[in-house]
């Protein structure tokens, strides 16, 4: 089984080469201004254009008296995207399947578990089309994840998590980069409630009125464009080592029990990959 061991683990690490980029981006452009700054260095300190030139272009160059670029104005989280509260019982359904996002399934891999209504106790979130889950539970931990499309399964959500759609123009892209950077996390760090530090939780409504976001139409635009590309090789790559997962695990126990020979495994593994 190794050959499909080796394909997930080169799945993972191209992810996390993906997201890196996906994060330097959005550092570069919205948090460290970077295309700005080296325009106001000019060519003669060295920071000549390092962006395509219709990307160039859409950055100012200079800051204001507040260190924001010129024509560039803060967003809160509530102007960029809506944030979604309704729920459901599972038990309600208790012969239907549900996909399950809850914290133990993302720590285990971001893989939701499928589980019937009859099995959950507890209320859960419904998962729009298109939603980016935050989790609020001990910022420290970064915990965003981008569900696959919806299929037949509906999806829900633990309590835990809170989700977001991108409000107009936004790309989930945006909204995902944004959730997923150190700046962003550092200050939901400073807003947490609780006095346990196992169980410190973000307030909804203290998120929602936060400034978190400086930049312009334009550049929002470009940028979701960039990495909405490189997101859905993740999402592509997750979706593989899922299918590629399940094949090991239906695989192993047959092989071991001396059902199926090593060649007719190893045939079937191929057809996978």
């Amino acid at each position: 089984m190794s050959s499909i061991d080796d394909k997930i683990e080169l799945n993972r690490r191209m992810n996390e080469t993906l997201e890196a980029q996906a994060q330097a981006l959005f550092r570069d452009w919205f948090v460290d201004f970077g295309p700005v700054k080296a325009k106001m260095a000019g060519p003669d300190a060295g920071a000549g254009p390092y962006l395509a030139p219709d990307l160039w272009s859409l950055f100012p160059n200079r800051l204001d008296d507040n260190g924001v670029p010129k024509g560039w104005r803060a967003y809160r989280v509530d102007e960029i995207a809506n944030h979604h509260t309704k729920s459901l019982k599972p038990m309600d359904a208790a012969s239907e399947v549900f996909e399950h996002f809850s914290l133990p399934a993302y720590d285990s891999g971001q893989q939701p578990a499928l589980e019937m209504g009859d099995s959950i106790k507890s209320s859960k979130t419904i998962v729009p089309e298109g939603a980016i889950l935050l989790s609020k539970l001990n910022p420290e931990i970064s915990r965003v994840w981008w569900p696959q499309d919806k299929g037949a399964v509906r999806q829900i959500a633990s309590t835990e998590f809170l989700a977001f759609t991108a409000k107009g123009d936004i790309s989930p892209a945006l909204l995902h980069s944004l959730f997923s950077n150190q700046t962003f996390r550092q200050r939901l760090e400073g807003m947490v409630t609780g006095t346990s530090k196992s169980h410190q939780r973000v307030s909804p409504p203290a998120l929602r009125s936060l400034e978190v976001l400086i930049g312009h139409e334009q550049a929002f635009a470009a940028f979701g464009e960039i990495v909405m590309s490189l997101m859905q090789k993740v999402l592509a790559n997750r979706a593989e080592n899922q299918t590629l997962a399940h094949t090991r695990d239906l695989l192993l126990p047959r092989l071991m029990s001396g059902e199926i020979r090593v060649a007719e495994a190893e045939r079937k593994m191929e057809e996978t990959l």
